[in-house]
């Protein structure tokens, strides 16, 4: 294959890879606290053994080498009720205890199981400080959540949610929905600055994410007809000498 072959189908894999990642932030553009993920490029410099010339021995080619998390604040959506909570500050999280350990989230949509535990919106117990799940009674009216995450009703106080942050956010892996986990220690927050009856939506654009949509599927159409072009003056070229060798 020749170098415009090899850079071309680069390109081709790279755009995939970007419309792959706009796909899913257009998935989850309404789930609560989504971050929008991001693509990085970068040149690569390959050798190209089968060069004629000393100084044809390398191409240009575009790779992709990693992704980065988008972590500002979504906009903040007040929902009045009681055990709805947002985050106002960025790369902060709550802890939950899941089947698979302790995992984190900013998803703050929150409510009683049956038993009267804290619980996320897939049923995980949300964490106090102390590391414990918080539990209310039938005698628990006015809940009241206070920014420093301290979490009360009318008969006293019930504990306080544990909000957490980490040395490096982009370190941290997604596990589906609004689930992060890491090895990292986590760092203990004591101003988060919560706002009950409220939720932190996602903060990813639908339409700058269509428009780039719409962008990476024209290139992705131009560089498969620049492939189709270069095939067809190659097929001509082996036709022309075919034709003088005959």
């Amino acid at each position: 294959m020749e170098n415009t072959g090899y850079i071309a189908l680069s390109r081709q894999k790279t755009l995939r890879s970007k419309m792959n990642t706009l796909s899913q932030n257009l998935a989850n553009m309404n789930t609560t606290a989504y971050k929008q993920e991001n693509m990085m490029f970068t040149d690569w410099i390959a050798p190209n053994k089968d060069a004629p010339f000393r100084g044809e021995r390398k191409i240009a080619l575009v790779q992709d080498i990693s992704q980065y998390r988008n972590t500002e604040v979504g906009k903040i959506e007040h929902t009045e009720g009681p055990l709805d909570v947002a985050l106002s500050k960025p790369d902060l999280f709550f802890a939950v205890e899941t089947p698979t350990g302790i995992q984190y989230t900013r998803n703050g949509n929150f409510s009683m199981d049956p038993g009267g535990q804290l619980v996320t919106s897939e049923g995980y117990p949300v964490l106090s400080d102390a590391g414990q799940p918080l539990f209310f009674n039938e005698a628990d009216n006015q809940i009241e959540i206070k920014g420093d995450g301290t979490v009360s009703t009318d008969v006293g106080q019930i504990g306080r949610l544990q909000v957490v942050t980490f040395e490096n956010i982009q370190a941290m892996n997604s596990v589906g929905g609004s689930l992060y986990e890491t090895e990292q220690e986590p760092e203990a927050v004591f101003e988060p600055g919560i706002v009950q009856g409220a939720l932190e939506k996602s903060n990813v654009n639908p339409i700058t994410a269509m428009v780039d949509m719409i962008e990476v599927l024209r290139t992705y159409q131009s560089v498969t007809k620049s492939i189709e072009s270069e095939n067809e003056r190659l097929r001509g070229m082996i036709s022309k000498l075919g034709n003088v060798r005959a």
